[in-house]
């Protein structure tokens, strides 16, 4: 993937997101404050209007700056951050081993910064797995990462705002987890093993 279609990918996210809103919405209605939806809508407009033509370092480091600023709550500086640290890894052209090493970073980044360890049922569970699952499958289909977002449906949260809803949080698939499963998908859509 090079510049150009990262760049296309990032602002992609912006209709993805328009049309994931009331999806996303509705599940942080379920075990959060029902604002994860709108949340996202916003920053990835943001990312649409802001972000323009550069490296792929470039790209990234403004949409993640760009996140930081204009999505509230634990999500933004998570995801902005984690741009922010993939920048500083990410190649001219990012291939499959480039992928695997941005993973990696973004993994260990939201970590890090968000305190979290998997099964907690939060956006860690599918962004720790993403790894593993492109190294296992050779790509980082839909279909695998949502995959991946189900699981989170028989968690009990033990993190964030959906921790108040402890047994109650069961049964529903984490918006975190949801909305890292179309960001993931956009880094990887097209890279190959």
């Amino acid at each position: 993937m090079n510049a150009e279609k990262l760049l296309e990918q990032m602002h992609g996210l912006k209709s993805i997101f328009d049309e994931k809103e009331s999806e996303l919405t509705g599940l942080d209605r379920e075990i959060g404050d029902g604002d994860h939806g709108v949340n996202m809508k916003r920053g990835f407009s943001a990312v649409n209007d802001k972000v323009s033509a550069g490296s792929t370092q470039d790209i990234l480091k403004q949409t993640g700056m760009t996140l930081m600023s204009s999505i509230g709550g634990a999500s933004g500086p998570l995801y902005g951050f984690s741009f922010v640290k993939m920048s500083e890894v990410a190649k001219e052209e990012i291939d499959g081993e480039n992928l695997m090493e941005m993973l990696e970073v973004f993994d260990r980044t939201v970590a890090e910064k968000g305190k979290v360890e998997g099964g907690e049922k939060t956006m860690y569970d599918v962004i720790s797995k993403s790894a593993d699952l492109f190294r296992e499958k050779g790509s980082l289909s839909l279909e695998d990462l949502q995959q991946l977002a189900e699981e989170t449906k028989d968690m009990i949260a033990t993190k964030g705002r959906a921790a108040y809803f402890k047994e109650k949080s069961k049964g529903t698939i984490d918006p975190g987890a949801q909305s890292a499963v179309y960001i993931i998908h956009a880094l990887g859509e097209g890279v190959e093993k």
